[in-house]
């Protein structure tokens, strides 16, 4: 009787023990992934808020600052002495050291990244007033920072307007993080810039840089100035910035009914991380050591900077190259130190999110490995992107991995007391 006795509760204990423990695991396991999901859609949806009031305040900044009676001053002024400029005449010293700042700093670089000869006459300003400005506040300019030249001290009606509004506007642009800051007259000539690249002077119309983004916000908002709108535009490889990722956003400034010219504002990639990264503290966002957010555009390529370059360029690029990215893009993120326009997102969950769909799914991220992603689309008037926030299947699921492992020990317990 007494071994008939335990074995029949040998025989009841044990599936029982094993039912509780399979079920306590599906629950457990169920628990913790519904638990992760919805922390990532309340990131992701913070993060879509964050970055969509961004824009928006931007949006307001450029309409506001537009209307300021000191940019439509600095807007006058500058057009006015622009003109002027056209009268004069370049002398052969300056034509040619202008040609050899192309030949021997601006191009190099740009060929660089563009991996192709360039001809310098492709993209030299036209006009004599145009090279003149060039040769003062560029070639000549030996600052480092050449935003930092207030007068090139030649005397003219531009250094003079130059002098007077360049402070302030630099001031401003430095204030918001903008990386530039264009007034381009209604007749497309670019009159001024504060960071002084090689778009200075440059006409957006028929000019070397016509088919850039920049020309193309410039258009939408000359065209719509009767409305008073802003335009954005989305990231694209700019020249005069060596082909970096450049973003910009144009107001028209105008003077009752006329249109005077185009403010534009040129985006910084650092600000938009900022707000995507929580200025590089994901784990006080709760995304622990592989969690992170960042936006997506139309191409799948990235908007922002994924979290792993961030913190471990180096390893990221070595694990980029494993993965079978090519030389060409690996050799670009390491020299703008930046992901966006290069690193591809092609995952299921950006699909989706860029197709209007707002979810949450187990998938394969940008870098081959099973993560936890929540995404959804942006309401950003210009572009067409998309949020996703993420976290390693490995790092969500380890509060499983202790429970089964506290769950087995338990169960073990419990069938030795019955025996």
């Amino acid at each position: 009787i007494r071994w008939k006795l335990f074995l029949t509760v040998l025989a009841l204990a044990v599936p029982a023990l094993v039912i509780v423990g399979i079920l306590s695991y599906v629950g457990g396991k169920a628990a913790v992934e519904r638990t992760t999901l919805e922390h990532l859609t309340s990131v992701r949806a913070s993060k879509a808020h964050q970055i969509e009031s961004y824009f928006e305040h931007i949006r307001s900044l450029a309409r506001s600052y537009a209307k300021n009676r000191m940019v439509v001053d600095a807007m006058i002024e500058f057009d006015d002495a622009h003109q002027v400029l056209l009268d004069i005449e370049l002398s052969q010293e300056q034509r040619e050291a202008v040609t050899s700042y192309y030949e021997e700093t601006f191009l190099p670089r740009l060929e660089d990244h563009a991996e192709t000869d360039m001809d310098p006459a492709a993209y030299l300003p036209a006009e004599d007033g145009d090279l003149y400005l060039q040769y003062h506040y560029i070639v000549t300019n030996a600052l480092g920072d050449k935003a930092l030249l207030d007068d090139a001290g030649d005397g003219s009606q531009y250094s003079s307007a130059h002098s007077l509004f360049h402070p302030i506007l630099r001031d401003f642009a430095r204030e918001f993080g903008f990386h530039d800051l264009f007034l381009v007259d209604g007749s497309g000539n670019i009159v001024f810039t504060v960071a002084k690249e090689v778009d200075l002077g440059t006409n957006l119309l028929d000019g070397p840089y016509q088919n850039s983004n920049l020309a193309a916000v410039f258009q939408e908002a000359q065209h719509d100035y009767l409305k008073n709108s802003v335009h954005l535009i989305d990231f694209a490889s700019y020249a005069p910035s060596f082909g970096e990722p450049a973003s910009f956003i144009a107001a028209p400034i105008v003077d009752g009914a006329w249109l005077l010219g185009v403010l534009v504002l040129q985006l910084p990639v650092g600000e938009i991380d900022k707000v995507m990264t929580n200025n590089r503290n994901w784990r006080i966002d709760g995304l622990g050591d592989s969690g992170e957010s960042y936006l997506v555009g139309a191409d799948f390529k990235m908007r922002s900077n994924s979290r792993f370059f961030l913190e471990d360029p180096e390893g990221f690029l070595e694990a980029a190259e494993r993965a079978g990215v090519s030389a060409t893009d690996i050799r670009t993120i390491r020299d703008f130190g930046t992901t966006i326009l290069t690193q591809e997102v092609r995952s299921r969950a950006s699909v989706a999110a860029l197709t209007g769909e707002t979810d949450t799914a187990t998938t394969t991220d940008y870098r081959g490995v099973e993560v936890l992603s929540s995404y959804a689309p942006l309401d950003i008037e210009g572009v067409e992107w998309a949020i996703l926030s993420e976290i390693d299947a490995a790092e969500a699921f380890t509060r499983i991995r202790v429970f089964t492992r506290n769950l087995m020990l338990r169960l073990a317990g419990l069938l030795a007391l019955v025996l």
